[in-house]
């Protein structure tokens, strides 16, 4: 069941935006119809995906440009392979394609107010941070142990936000502005039972654990039971989530 509060009575809101992987780009297709109808964007939280998302919209860019980004060649090789040392993965943090997404040299500089959400391994916190080099923090914020390694950032060991947040809402309650929360990772019984299926539910759990808190801070909750067919580790339907977010923005500009 797609959840969408219809009891919408502002133009201006607040934006808080979890991670999902490649499934991320249905945050794009959403702020596409946002910004076709009007609808003005006073802040914005963002976590691993989301982050990037949340990042390069507070930058100013175009959701079209920035998936036009995500859909190249070069962004693909961002991700290298690093043969077991600390992870599978690691992320090239400084490179053209995350220049093109993030084009400022610090947070506080961004045209809208931004939150990257992060993990402090050590001090089992989540931190969101509005200041400091926006590449390198999101990046942190992507950092999904033990596909890729921690990111050690002024001597903090910092991982993906939806560790222990998916859906930040927090840096967002002292604005006034009613918030919409984007969940991609809706709640779903897997249909045939088996290790893997199991084991993704268990990991779907332990990373949502907050969805009901931050739920209930949101005017608008937004969980496409449709995302679920997105992969959430594969490039190749990034346009499919694009789409998917759009047709479901323009159903919330329009009720």
């Amino acid at each position: 069941m797609n959840n969408i509060d219809t009891n919408k009575t502002t133009s201006t809101i607040s934006l808080a935006l979890p991670g999902g992987g490649a499934s991320g780009t249905f945050h794009l297709g959403f702020i596409q119809a946002l910004q076709e109808h009007n609808v003005e964007i006073k802040a914005i939280s963002g976590t691993s995906a989301g982050a990037i998302v949340g990042g390069a919209i507070a930058c100013g860019l175009k959701p079209k440009e920035i998936l036009k980004t995500l859909k190249s060649d070069e962004f693909r090789k961002l991700f290298k392979f690093n043969w077991f040392k600390k992870s599978l993965f690691y992320i090239k943090y400084n490179s053209p394609p995350m220049n093109k997404l993030f084009t400022l040299d610090d947070l506080s500089k961004t045209k809208i107010p931004f939150y990257v959400c992060v993990t402090n391994m050590e001090s089992q916190e989540n931190i969101y941070i509005d200041k400091g080099d926006g590449k390198s923090l999101i990046t942190a914020s992507c950092s999904v142990v033990p596909l890729f390694e921690p990111f050690i950032y002024k001597d903090k060991i910092l991982a993906d936000g939806g560790i222990l947040d998916m859906m930040p809402t927090t840096p967002l309650l002292k604005y006034d502005y009613p918030i919409l929360g984007i969940n991609l990772m809706p709640n779903e019984m897997p249909k045939k039972h088996s290790i893997f299926s199991l084991t993704k539910r268990v990991w779907q759990l332990l990373l949502t654990t907050n969805i009901p808190r931050d739920r209930k801070r949101c005017q608008w909750y937004i969980s496409p039971m449709e995302i679920t067919k997105i992969k959430i580790f594969s490039l190749n339907n990034l346009q499919e989530g694009f789409d998917l977010g759009y047709k479901h923005g323009l159903k919330w500009c329009k009720t």
